[in-house]
């Protein structure tokens, strides 16, 4: 990664309004998950702020990022080395040739070895992903917007014998409005793992239903009157389908996880490409142009969005192998309200 830019957010962006009925959509037409995740984002820059200062001076952040993840090491002192030390008694080794100390602790008056002193490593690559988790926060969010505008297009038919393959998905969602919600790192982890997992399970019964709903739908031998039913079903199943994978993205970045969120994209990718775009016999047409074509009104956006989801995701990753996370050419770092 050649360069990024991180935000240190102010104490009052830290924590999501629980009372925000924003987060807790019913309509059961478009279930905007926009918020969440912006509110996960802002706990990426919070880690990273958390990560940053707690061992090392802005000053010298700034001199470590410039030169990409050099190692320092801390010295640890016990808390009666600490009392000898202020007090005078005990000193650091001092090297006769060059003056500088080293990590050994003598008696200031005799010169007699006392101690050795422990040393800590502290690199900045302790950040782990973070910083490049926090690049990418523009792009992601761009993807999760479009799988929101793809659900605007699509009808929502509520079947009662698929409500249990879409109930997890509310479960989830919960889980994450706690999980952003708490102040308790641990319970955080927790709620959110929990969401993740359900939601995993939401989305592995809807990509299964979805493509036996849609080989019945392409199925020539289907009459018109079951192929309407099962476009109820099919339009209502990616819906949730969409909705789940925009939540898993809240969930990865709140946790600070990279990897676990690429894969959850490429699963989805890999699902758009295979199932939604997959060509009809040997037509040059498409699943999604098939759901276009069904519906009037929709102007071929189904399709249109379905490309360019899997396109963005496709130059999102490109970005993340060549290290062009986030068009970002200066490495600084802004504080806000510090």
């Amino acid at each position: 990664m050649s360069g990024f830019e991180i935000i240190l957010p102010n104490e009052q962006l830290l924590s999501i309004d629980v009372t925000n009925k924003e987060y807790y959509n019913y309509d059961f037409q478009s279930f905007s998950l926009v918020p969440l995740q912006q509110s996960a984002s802002v706990l990426v820059s919070d880690n990273i702020k958390q990560k940053l200062f707690s061992h090392i001076s802005e000053a010298k952040l700034i001199r470590q990022l410039a030169n990409k993840g050099e190692k320092e090491y801390v010295a640890k002192f016990t808390e009666y080395a600490k009392e000898k030390l202020e007090s005078g008694e005990w000193q650091l080794g001092i090297k006769r040739d060059t003056g500088e100390n080293y990590a050994v602790l003598r008696d200031a008056a005799t010169k007699k070895f006392k101690s050795n002193v422990i040393l800590e490593s502290k690199v900045i690559r302790d950040l782990g992903n973070l910083p490049e988790l926090s690049a990418i926060q523009g792009q992601l969010a761009n993807i999760s917007e479009q799988i929101e505008h793809l659900n605007k297009v699509i009808g929502r038919v509520e079947q009662g014998q698929y409500n249990d393959r879409y109930a997890g998905f509310f479960s989830a969602r919960q889980l994450v409005i706690e999980g952003l919600a708490t102040i308790n790192t641990n319970l955080r982890q927790e709620l959110l793992v929990s969401a993740i997992r359900t939601n995993n399970d939401t989305i592995g019964k809807l990509m299964l239903v979805l493509n036996q709903d849609i080989n019945d739908f392409l199925n020539l031998k289907t009459k018109k009157k079951d192929a309407k039913r099962i476009d109820g079903f099919l339009q209502n199943s990616i819906g949730y389908l969409n909705s789940s994978v925009q939540l898993n993205l809240v969930a990865y970045t709140a946790l600070g996880e990279q990897k676990p969120l690429l894969a959850s994209l490429v699963n989805y990718q890999s699902f758009i490409e295979q199932i939604l775009l997959k060509k009809i016999d040997d037509s040059d047409r498409t699943v999604a142009w098939g759901i276009d074509n069904i519906h009037v009104g929709t102007d071929g956006k189904f399709s249109e969005l379905s490309t360019d989801i899997s396109s963005k995701i496709t130059t999102l990753l490109e970005g993340i192998e060549t290290g062009k996370i986030g068009d970002v050419e200066n490495e600084k770092i802004e504080t806000t309200d510090m």
